[in-house]
This record gives structure tokens, C-alpha cells and sequence, in this order.
């Protein structure tokens, strides 16, 4: 009888357990055609224009704690201070899909990312963001939004 009561049967792909079914945890996949610029006519791509800066983003997974999300985004030309004392507010990881980024840390150091190539910038830096315009896959992450 107790064992019922705790057996899981695997229905459809999904887990049914004690009369709740759970839904089937899948991965989520940017296709080549997504990423050659597809994924921005979805419904749920978000398209802005401010101060004549021109971006199209597209959020593809938020985990559940809201610290982890992936996505694609569209920039046109773009000249961004990132000040102190807090830095950039979470770590990203950014892969260029085309065009490219000028990183100039607070330091004065620079460092140019271009097309096919990756970069992860730290939590808390500081520095400009020059570009002509770029596509990039992004992860960004936030412990702090895990203890919210």
C-alpha cells in the first residue's frame, strides 16, 4: 500500500508520481539559422531603440532561481561606460557571432574580441564598451539573484 503511494511511473517521457505529473525538463537549442539571425523575428524577441542605440534581445532559458540566463543579442554601434563602485552587476559570457567588441578596463588596458571569438567578463568590472555593432550568445549569472 505505502509503496504506491511513493511509486513513480514514467509516462510520455514525463514522471507521474502520486497523481502530480511533472514536467519533462528538456534542453534548449539555438540553431544555426537562429543564430544567423532567425531567432529575431520570434514573438519574444525585445527590440530597442535609446538614445539611438538600436538592440534586439532574445532570452532563451532563465533557470529557475533567476541567477542563470542564456540568450542571443543584436547591437548596433554602441559606447558604454561600466563605472564603480559596483562594476558590471553580473558575470557574462559573451561568444561573437559577428562584428566585435573594444574592452578598455578601468586599468586603461584593452582588449579587442572579434568574430568567432569568446570572452567572459567578471562581476564588478569596470571599463568602456566600444563596438560597430555585433550578434552575440551571451550567459550571464548572479548569485545574488539565487538568494532572492
Amino acid at each position: 500500500m505505502y509503496k504506491a503511494l511513493f511509486a513513480a511511473v514514467v509516462v510520455g517521457g514525463a514522471i507521474v508520481s502520486a497523481g502530480v505529473h511533472a514536467e519533462t525538463i528538456k534542453p534548449v537549442k539555438v540553431s544555426k539559422a537562429d543564430a544567423a539571425g532567425a531567432i529575431f523575428n520570434r514573438k519574444d524577441a525585445v527590440k530597442k531603440n535609446e538614445d539611438g542605440h538600436r538592440s534586439t534581445d532574445v532570452v532563451t532559458y532563465t533557470s529557475t532561481d533567476n541567477a542563470y540566463q542564456t540568450g542571443v543579442y543584436q547591437s548596433g554601434p554602441l559606447h558604454e561606460e561600466i563605472k564603480g563602485p559596483q562594476g558590471l552587476p553580473y558575470n557574462e559570457f559573451l561568444y561573437f557571432l559577428s562584428g566585435g567588441v573594444k574592452l578598455t578596463s578601468s586599468d586603461g588596458s584593452v582588449m579587442v574580441v572579434n568574430t568567432g571569438e569568446a570572452v567572459t567578463l567578471p562581476k564588478g568590472w569596470t571599463g568602456q564598451f566600444d563596438t560597430a555593432g555585433y550578434t552575440k550568445l551571451y550567459v550571464t549569472y548572479d548569485p545574488e539573484e539565487a538568494k532572492k
